[in-house]
């Protein structure tokens, strides 16, 4: 199973285009397949009487440092992925060759700014659920219909208690939309502290529940109290994520309809060594029909053997086989 991940930066590059190269690199480095900005124009998010609108106006680059940042994302093989708020941000994303953007929880019933993305050329929404209503969700799909979709659940509660997490909405609204509409998946944006033993294993349980993307907050380091820094992780501590999660996704796999689910070939061999081999109960005459009371399964030392009974059931004996001695395919007619 093939998953995705993505670095959250949001508001932690504070402003600055330095800081927020050097937060791309991290995530390049730690294994992140997208690093993401929260791509902030403080007059599409408050009125000026808001208490953190002059946060929100520190936050503001000129356009070509976004676009520069478009440019060191390509050139370090990551995706620069927005957050985008409104008309002017979204056409700066365009501008910077962004293909993904997020549309925030706030914007979920946003009918015009839903529309705007919807004409617009980028071709893939991350679409923030968490605090949506179902029916919040389905509006926002239907106009976005024509993009591809990841139902971004999780919520950042300072801190976010375990159990609000609600893992299991991931099943289902795979069950109840991703199945029947090919355009969209499932993606999970854990916040557990850092500091909390299931870090990982909230977002494991995720991938266990269906989600292809993850998102994670990601810092340069938390003893600087960067923006956003309460639920990220260091790189290094970042690099260890990546590394679990995939190798989380690796072992939950795609099991198939077929007879043997699709079964890797390690798992074969394992087959292949535990079962029995067909025995013979009793001594069976050379004429005679094999009824289940005459086989048991044990381990021999032989290596032409049957280890199914069910194709000796009803076969009729060749030769001779003695009682504890294996039925093998030469035997049977």
């Amino acid at each position: 199973m093939k998953i995705e991940i993505i670095a959250e930066l949001a508001q932690g590059f504070e402003g600055c285009p330095e800081q927020s190269r050097l937060l791309i690199k991290a995530a390049s480095v730690a294994g992140a397949d997208a690093a993401k900005f929260q791509l902030v124009f403080a007059d599409e998010l408050a009125t000026p009487d808001y208490k953190f609108y002059n946060l929100f106006k520190s936050l503001e680059m000129p356009d070509d440092a976004w676009i520069g940042l478009g440019n060191y994302a390509a050139e370090l093989g990551i995706q620069l992925q927005l957050d985008i708020f409104g008309a002017r941000s979204l056409a700066l994303a365009q501008a910077a060759g962004v293909d993904t953007v997020k549309l925030h929880g706030t914007d979920i019933a946003n009918v015009g700014l839903l529309k705007q993305v919807a004409s617009s050329n980028i071709e893939r929404i991350l679409l923030g659920a968490g605090g949506a209503h179902f029916s919040e969700l389905e509006q926002a799909i239907e106009i976005l219909s024509d993009k591809r979709v990841v139902i971004l659940l999780g919520f950042q509660g300072y801190p976010t208690p375990d159990s609000a997490n609600q893992v299991d909405r991931v099943r289902l609204l795979s069950a109840r939309i991703a199945s029947t509409l090919p355009n969209v998946v499932l993606g999970f944006a854990d916040h557990a502290m850092p500091d909390n033993p299931l870090r990982y294993a909230i977002p494991a349980m995720a991938i266990g529940a269906g989600a292809t993307v993850l998102e994670k907050h990601l810092t340069l380091g938390k003893v600087m109290k960067l923006e956003d820094h309460e639920a990220a992780l260091n790189p290094d501590e970042f690099f260890e994520f990546t590394q679990t999660m995939r190798v989380c996704a690796d072992a939950l796999g795609v099991a198939s309809e077929a007879d043997d689910f699709g079964m890797s070939e390690s798992e074969s061999s394992y087959r292949k060594v535990i079962r029995r081999h067909v025995v013979a109960c009793r001594n069976l005459e050379s004429g005679a029909v094999v009824m289940p009371s005459d086989l048991t399964l044990k381990r021999s030392s032989s290596e032409q053997v049957i280890t199914n009974l069910s194709l000796v059931y009803h076969k009729t004996i060749k030769r001779r086989v003695q009682i504890n001695t294996p039925v093998s395919p030469e035997d049977i007619l």
